[in-house]
């Protein structure tokens, strides 16, 4: 069979977008003129038990779904770290169901568009390409311990993207999962119940980041006992934080009038990227003086 085309492509010099456009031309007319692609295929295994029921499944599927938008996110915007999957993710990389059989569930992936798919040793879709990326950072069996440690130094949206797997695995059961790419060599990977419970304990684990404000708006009230206070930004919104109770006096005087609040502000992170409410502690406050004030 001719592969004209691909040799073309690969004898295109240069990473400048023209170069880049001119080797996607050829690598698609490759596709479409000489190359007989095979289907990719993702077929993930359930591990241990043999009765599972529709949930069991329904968590794994959606599980990696979401891990494998997260995972298209960042391949088209490697600047922007999501750790919530959104909508749009999802539709750009979706997951397509194609059967079950026992406790295997075969998933399949959408028709390359010959204008948007990435070209990697062939014509792949944005899904193929999360899910492949995906598997790089899985274990490849139950006793690849280096991969739980390499999980802990990936990016944020990785760790997230694993979080999701490992979740849905410590809930239900262990899984193993096989992908036939358009091209290349099979990729196998799984995750245990015991490997799931070591990154999900790893990865809960919190760290802690510390910073100060200064905010202008109104203080509308305080809880003496619960040494609460509540104040209107100026900008919209409210806060409530922890007040010193030797700032309580100061705060009773101030009720209902302008101020400019010092804040300690603690926001609390979880390795695989969860973020947690920022916690505030009222530092100083000081009256804004007006013009007319007497």
């Amino acid at each position: 069979m001719s592969t004209e085309y691909r040799r073309l492509a690969d004898e295109i010099p240069g990473g400048t977008w023209l170069a880049d456009l001119s080797r996607a031309s050829a690598m698609a007319a490759h596709a479409k003129f000489e190359r007989t692609a095979r289907s990719p295929l993702l077929r993930v295994s359930m591990l241990g038990s043999t009765n599972l029921d529709a949930y069991t499944f329904s968590d794994i599927s959606r599980a990696l779904q979401d891990a494998t938008a997260k995972v298209g996110h960042i391949i088209r915007n490697p600047q922007a770290e999501v750790t919530y999957v959104q909508p749009t993710d999802r539709d750009k990389a979706p997951l397509l169901q194609r059967g079950q059989a026992g406790n295997t569930i075969f998933f399949g992936f959408p028709e390359p568009a010959l204008d948007d798919a990435l070209i990697h040793d062939g014509i792949e879709t944005l899904s193929e390409r999360a899910v492949k990326e995906l598997c790089d950072f899985l274990p490849a069996n139950g006793s690849d311990d280096g991969a739980l440690d390499a999980v802990l130094l990936q990016r944020d949206t990785v760790r997230n993207a694993v979080s999701d797997i490992v979740n849905a695995v410590v809930k239900n059961t262990g899984i193993g999962l096989q992908l036939t790419p358009t091209s290349g060599e099979d990729l196998a990977r799984s995750v245990t119940m015991d490997q799931a419970k070591v990154l999900q304990s790893s990865l809960r684990e919190s760290r802690e980041a510390v910073g100060y404000e200064t905010v202008s708006g109104r203080l509308d009230g305080v809880r003496t006992r619960r040494r609460i206070f509540y104040l209107e930004r100026e900008s919209g919104g409210t806060i409530q934080g922890a007040v010193a109770p030797d700032l309580l006096d100061q705060i009773k005087e101030n009720l209902d009038r302008p101020v400019t609040a010092r804040l300690r502000v603690v926001r609390t992170t979880t390795i695989d990227g969860r973020r947690g409410r920022p916690v505030h502690e009222l530092l100083e406050i000081t009256p804004e003086v007006h013009l007319f004030d007497h």
